[in-house]
């Protein structure tokens, strides 16, 4: 058996569903929402930041903060 989990525009939600019932799909709701976790080195470079760690000076924008770096 295979697990898909999909993302649908609100507006066609009933469509999709009652087609999926049509094709007797199980469908499993989910109450856990998926959070964008960061990959081990982004992760270190946000610490690295919350603690100012190679930081001359404060981030004004992005710009200026890549052009640092």
């Amino acid at each position: 058996m295979t697990q898909v989990t999909i993302q649908i525009p609100d507006k066609d939600t009933d469509l999709v569903l009652q087609l999926l019932e049509k094709l007797n799909v199980t469908i499993v709701a989910s109450e856990e929402k998926s959070e964008n976790v960061p990959n081990q080195l982004t992760a270190q470079v946000i610490e690295d930041a919350r603690k100012r760690k190679g930081l001359d000076e404060p981030i004004k924008d992005v710009k200026s903060f890549m052009s640092s770096l």
